[in-house]
């Protein structure tokens, strides 16, 4: 749940979930180049990601 100040922001009611989205999008040596940060109601927002890769690579874990 969001901050007073983050709903009033928003302009959310108390106990609006709120979804916080980040993306990095990454260069062609695997650099980070371009971040999204994404905060908006839960209860009204939708993500759909439709990603094609121009070539195959080999997986890597996450790391945190």
């Amino acid at each position: 749940m969001p901050q007073s100040d983050g709903r009033s922001a928003l302009e959310l009611p108390d106990a609006t979930p709120v979804l916080h989205t980040l993306r990095v999008t990454r260069g062609t040596k695997n650099t980070p180049f371009f971040l999204e940060h994404l905060r908006t109601s839960g209860s009204q927002a939708q993500l759909a990601y439709r990603i094609t890769a121009d070539t195959a690579r080999p997986l890597q874990p996450v790391r945190n």
